[in-house]
């Protein structure tokens, strides 16, 4: 029987994070595996052309400017900007019970765009054709089922039988990262007590490269830009976060009830709602491991962090984490220090953790405030965001904040 293959870094989960850090690493010369359950051709399958709301991923990403720009450097942002995806010049926010309307324009702040929506498989596609091109050894198609410590080499324990050893390992694995599990990293979590419901719909109206989100006292409703191919700007990708007794109401619905609701819900911003794609709707969880490290193990976006989605920023955190560990890995390796070195993982988590909360922290606060009825906080919000809207540096500079371009 040949010896365990012995990796530098191994990166467990082919998402939108572990992907791109694999790629990253490898560019620093560090000997990096990449694992992942799916099959690489079905990771690398290309879409059909889309012609109707079927043919779109009901889940996208609101890749802001910062992320772009790692994707860029990664060389993977090429494949995504050739293929279907929807930069956005504008956003409209405003609050369902009362008169508070904020919108915030890329020309005020002289971008081409405040972001762009991305369905996540091209995302994911994009980056693994960087990999096939790369020197990251991927390994796919397998399950990770155990994991244990020997000194100073963290050992997998793979469904097909192979045991790989790494210096560091990356827990990429997802909001219920097992690995998180296994090294016993404990988290804070909370139910929401709401679904998010997903799906595509095409509108009479085009969407106008602007992001639509209306606040409820139930939840959120947002209707992100889609583009077609053929250039159509008729389609857009809804989060309906909804209290959970609420979007199990709505998910009974027939379409026609569904869409009759959906139009109700969004006022009509965008004319009638001609068609809609089948729905799915996932249980709003927020999590956030306590520590990020353990001896021989660090973990990168959902397996640290999930963060409801009305600010569209789960997978930009990630991203976060993306940029700052391979800052840190980048330091260790011209300073001969192991990946794993103590000291590195304690600057990545301190850098990162404090942001992360933060994020966490207001999305809580956007949440309750706008989750009550009484006078009171009708009137703070309504006000605030009237007030917001009249004061362009202080809108614009939370729009660059969101964007990263301030850090």
């Amino acid at each position: 029987m040949n010896d365990p293959e012995v990796f530098d870094i191994l990166v467990v989960g082919g998402g939108m994070t572990g992907t791109a850090l694999a790629i990253g690493l490898s560019r620093q010369g560090w000997k990096t595996g990449l694992i992942e359950a799916a099959d690489r051709a079905d990771l690398l399958q290309a879409p059909s052309a889309a012609a109707d709301v079927a043919d779109f991923e009901p889940r996208v990403s609101a890749i802001s400017v910062a992320s772009q720009q790692l994707l860029e450097s990664l060389g993977a942002w090429q494949s995504v900007a050739a293929g279907r995806h929807c930069p956005y010049q504008g956003m409209t926010v405003w609050d369902g019970d009362g008169t508070g309307r904020i919108h915030f324009d890329a020309a005020e702040l002289q971008a081409r765009a405040l972001g762009t929506i991305v369905e996540n498989r091209s995302l994911v596609r994009a980056l693994f054709e960087v990999v096939e091109n790369s020197s990251v050894e991927l390994i796919d198609k397998v399950q990770v089922t155990g994991c244990s410590l020997n000194g100073n080499q963290c050992n997998l324990e793979l469904s097909d039988g192979r045991t790989p050893g790494a210096r560091l390992v990356v827990a990429a694995d997802g909001a219920n990262s097992r690995l998180r599990q296994w090294v016993g990293l404990p988290t804070r979590e909370w139910d929401y007590d709401q679904e998010a419901i997903v799906c595509t719909v095409r509108t009479t109206q085009p969407h106008q490269y602007t992001a639509w989100q209306r606040f409820s006292q139930t939840g959120p409703l947002a209707f992100l830009p889609l583009s077609a191919e053929s250039g159509d700007e008729h389609f857009s990708s809804i989060v309906w976060s909804q209290d959970t007794i609420e979007a199990r109401r709505l998910m009974t619905l027939d379409d026609t009830a569904f869409v009759s609701e959906l139009e109700q819900a969004i006022e009509s911003e965008l004319g009638t709602i001609e068609a809609v794609s089948r729905r799915f709707a996932f249980p709003l969880r927020q999590r956030h491991a306590k520590d990020y490290v353990a001896q021989g193990v660090v973990l990168i976006g959902d397996a640290a962090h999930t963060i409801h989605p009305l600010a569209g920023q789960g997978a930009n955190l990630g991203y976060g984490d993306v940029r700052v560990l391979l800052e840190e890995l980048a330091r260790a390796r011209n300073s001969g220090l192991s990946p794993a070195h103590e000291l590195v993982l304690a600057r990545y988590q301190r850098r990162r953790k404090g942001d992360n909360l933060s994020m966490m922290l207001a999305m809580e606060g956007f949440k309750q405030l706008f989750g009550r009825d009484e006078l009171p906080f009708r009137w703070l919000r309504n006000t605030g965001m009237r007030w917001l809207d009249g004061v362009a540096p202080v809108k614009n500079r939370i729009a660059a904040e969101a964007m990263g371009l301030i850090t």
